[in-house]
């Protein structure tokens, strides 16, 4: 499956790329961003069959309906972070409050952030594409207290990356900053800046789209990467 530019292409970026080349680069021309050309169609059969599929099975069956240029052993890599939920056998156990209400309980991951349910398996898929192409990558990530801990969560002491995480100092909860700035991963960085999550936000997007940031970073033999939602991975 190809990805698209949301935006027009202003000829320095691909206007249609792979889901890869989408989640190392995810930012398109005009600060735009890479959505995929089409959506699989998961009708009846589909549902029926995967009735009583755990977790991760579904996951690999929706993954695998995209069609992704991701190798079959990197995904079931990725799918086994699931594995360290708190049950591995219900990583997303739904709950009955009452006869015809139901709770599905995304907090049961590593970090307690529902972020965990994407950036577990994110981590390993992005660091896998990065050492199979011998490239090293700076991952940004802005928060307001769920991304931060997730993404640093998962990226940390992996191969061929490292991670700069901007957050707004006094903005996040005290649980939140404190599981941030006691990762001591060499291959982490946490700021807290002066201001809110969207100066944190807006500075992440400027470093993004900035020409110049990248190259510099080229200069380093770094590529640069996002692990907010502008990345369809995460």
């Amino acid at each position: 499956m190809n990805f698209i530019e949301t935006r027009g292409n202003d000829g320095s970026r691909p206007s249609s790329v792979s889901f890869s080349q989408a989640i190392l680069s995810p930012m398109s021309s005009f600060g735009g961003i890479y959505v995929p050309e089409s959506l699989p169609e998961l009708g009846e059969a589909f549902l029926r069959a995967h009735l009583d599929s755990d977790y991760k099975t579904l996951a690999r069956a929706v993954l695998d309906a995209f069609g992704l240029d991701i190798e079959p052993a990197v995904i079931a890599r990725a799918l086994d972070l699931y594995d360290g939920f708190d049950d591995p056998a219900h990583p997303v156990p739904v709950v009955r409050v009452r006869q015809d209400l139901f709770v599905t309980e995304l907090y049961h991951g590593p970090t307690r952030a529902f972020k965990d349910m994407a950036l577990q398996p994110f981590g390993v898929i992005l660091s896998s594409l990065a050492q199979a192409r011998d490239e090293q990558y700076l991952i940004l990530a802005a928060t307001s207290g769920d991304t931060g801990p997730a993404t640093l969560e998962t990226f940390k002491d992996r191969a061929n990356v490292k991670v700069a995480c901007l957050y707004p100092d006094g903005g996040t909860s005290d649980v939140q900053r404190l599981q941030m700035v006691t990762e001591d991963a060499a291959n982490l960085k946490v700021i807290g800046i002066h201001g809110d999550f969207d100066d944190a936000q807006s500075a992440l997007k400027t470093l993004l789209s900035s020409d110049t940031f990248r190259a510099r970073l080229r200069e380093r033999h770094t590529h640069l990467s996002a692990a907010n939602s502008v990345n369809f991975g995460r």
